[in-house]
């Protein structure tokens, strides 16, 4: 194991360096989970061959498999002590030779590349979840002082952003050489871990007693009687879809219905910018007003954009997409604080009301509802392209036309029913909005 032994468990002072550089980490797993929530649903239809409501079957099952890790992740560690940085350590080199592996073309054709691909995709999406799910852990035990933990969010936070930043700039606009990016972007993200790895100490909690005895059973019942938790779940997941569903048709969009793959890069990266300005614009506006409050102000935002592309007398321009696309992710990144602010309150509901508390069971079924929207987002296009006859390359007017209107009704629709569930929702106090805005997690 690399660097130094595990610190015991006590507040020992500020480490500020040591905190913004563990940050680090979420650069190298969103070079990870931005390739392929972006690009890997493309590369699927129109490197391989694969239909899409093929490509589509193995996105879905590839989040199912993710989130499920993470939720059996979850109820390990509500009940061992797990040491979270060797974990990533040992899996760090596993996990970039199953993402290089994701974009090997192989010779093959029909049911054999499906089992393949299918079968590459589920071991490293269980991979993914089994290393990042740790290392999110893991910052729990990096420091005890409270600005530490704040600059570490701030860090957490801008790193993820420029890696999806890093992403869209450096992947091919239209899938030629994904394998030779995809090898250099996996040398860099376990280059990036190792040092995190070798540098950032792990301070091990000293034993507590059991006072409960504890069974997932008993949790997943406290969790099905806390209408806070179900609510916002409920919310997230409509929003997810959203935002799974405009990220992977971009790339659609700009190449098929604009002409302008390289406008696609450019999108993903002011995107990926906007999203990172946008975060400290919502977590002063949630302070003020609360967290549900400003998700139904972000709803209205991504709403507004997207009707005004839809009801625009011609297909907008690149750079008018541009806008756009920036508006709607700037809603996004709304709804992400909100809900990442909210999700301690409902855990605190839960315990006011069952007794005990049940914490990382919590949040693993929320990073799985959240899995399950990106698969089902993937799903759905994939079944739709198929429907309306595209089969990779360049679409007829049919495929084109579902390819816009996808892009725009889907998502509306997914935030309009996201908003009126946190319409319903009930009212709690809230909770602080110092919460990491991650999108690998």
């Amino acid at each position: 194991m690399p660097g130094s032994s595990p610190m015991p468990h006590s507040p020992d002072g500020p480490h500020r360096l040591r905190a913004i550089g563990f940050g680090a980490g979420d650069y190298a797993f969103n070079l990870y989970w931005q390739t392929v929530s972006l690009y890997l649903l493309f590369f699927y239809t129109d490197r391989l061959g694969l239909t899409p409501d093929r490509a589509g079957l193995i996105m879905v099952a590839g989040a199912f498999a993710d989130g499920l890790a993470d939720l059996a992740i979850g109820f390990a560690a509500d009940r061992w002590r797990l040491r979270y940085r060797r974990i990533v350590a040992w899996g760090s080199a596993p996990l970039a030779i199953l993402f290089m592996a994701l974009f090997i073309q192989p010779d093959l054709s029909g049911d054999h590349m499906f089992a393949l691909v299918l079968t590459v995709h589920l071991a490293f999406r269980i991979l993914y979840a089994l290393v990042n799910l740790p290392y999110a852990a893991w910052s729990t035990r990096v420091s005890d002082h409270a600005t530490d933990r704040t600059l570490m969010s701030g860090s957490r936070m801008t790193f993820g952003a420029l890696g999806a930043v890093t992403v869209a700039f450096v992947m091919p606009a239209r899938g030629e050489g994904y394998g030779g990016m995809a090898l250099l972007l996996a040398l860099v993200a376990t280059g990036v871990l190792a040092a995190v790895v070798w540098r950032v100490p792990e301070q091990v909690p000293d034993d507590e007693p059991q006072t409960v005895a504890r069974s997932i059973r008993r949790d997943l019942r406290a969790l099905s009687h806390n209408r806070p938790f179900l609510t916002l779940g409920a919310a997230t997941l409509c929003v997810t879809i959203a935002g799974a569903i405009i990220g992977h048709s971009v790339i659609y969009y700009f190449t098929y219905i604009l002409s302008a793959p390289v406008g696609g890069k450019q999108a993903l990266a002011v995107m990926g910018v906007i999203g990172a300005v946008a975060v400290p614009l919502w977590t002063a506006i949630a302070m003020v007003i609360g967290a549900r409050a400003s998700w139904l102000i972000a709803a209205v935002l991504g709403m507004l954009a997207l009707a005004g592309l839809a009801l625009w007398p011609a297909v907008p321009g690149v750079i008018l997409s541009i806008i756009v696309l920036a508006m709607v992710q700037a809603a996004m990144s709304g709804f992400h604080l909100a809900a990442w602010a909210l999700l301690p309150t409902t855990v605190d509901h839960g315990e006011s009301i069952a007794g005990f508390r049940v914490e990382a069971t919590a949040f693993s079924l929320f990073m799985l509802v959240q899995k399950i929207g990106l698969g089902l987002a993937a799903l759905l296009l994939g079944l739709a392209y198929a429907h309306w006859g595209y089969e990779g390359g360049t679409p007829d007017a049919a495929g084109r036309a579902a390819i816009y209107w996808l892009m725009i009704a889907g998502p509306l629709a997914t935030i309009a029913v996201g908003a009126a569930i946190m319409g319903l929702s009930p009212r709690l106090v809230q909770a602080s909005t110092n919460m990491s805005d991650t999108p690998s997690a």
